[in-house]
């Protein structure tokens, strides 16, 4: 499988998270209850299987592969990309921190960061990702793959990614995402 396509695979399980977020905001707006343990697994979510792990790829492998083949950083999308990442830890964090108690707070985080991440996504699925196809040689994908594994292993732990997918699939039919 190429680099871009594991991606591409992730960014569904993001998309999902993302819509299960929206029904979380959805109820804590109207009133409704959320499970309180929820709270923490979306965050850990966010920041182990979105950032240690899908980010991580971007940010350890393909970004500096993609530097050397010659797509600018400062300026170009690299950089853009890098701006977004970091603009989504913050509001991760945000979470986090209003998280049960501030179900204001809690929402309005969850509503920028599901705006930020869509729109992200849909720039490294449709401008990004083709443009790595074009650039990077069949040896760095094989490379970058590689260092996907290593990565998912070393980094996130083992099994770590299956667990996600299963915490996933727990609360899209708790709330019917």
């Amino acid at each position: 499988m190429r680099p871009t396509e594991d991606l591409r695979q992730e960014h569904e399980s993001v998309l999902l998270m993302l819509a299960i977020l929206g029904r979380i905001a959805e109820r804590l707006e109207q009133g409704g209850a959320v499970e309180p343990a929820h709270f923490d697994q979306v965050v850990d979510f966010l920041r182990g299987f979105v950032d240690k792990c899908h980010h991580a790829k971007e940010e350890i492998s393909l970004f500096p592969a993609l530097e050397v083949a010659g797509v600018l950083h400062e300026g170009g999308p690299i950089g853009v990309m890098l701006g977004e990442h970091e603009r989504g830890r913050g509001l991760v964090r945000q979470m986090a921190a209003a998280a049960p108690p501030d179900r204001a707070g809690f929402a309005r985080a969850v509503r920028e960061y599901a705006a930020l991440l869509t729109q992200h996504i849909a720039k490294e699925n449709n401008v990004l990702f083709p443009m790595a196809e074009r650039v990077l040689s069949a040896g760095t994908e094989v490379r970058l793959e590689q260092e996907f594994a290593d990565i998912e292993e070393r980094v996130v732990g083992a099994g770590k990614h299956e667990q996600y997918h299963s915490l996933l699939h727990s609360l899209r039919d708790f709330y019917r995402a």
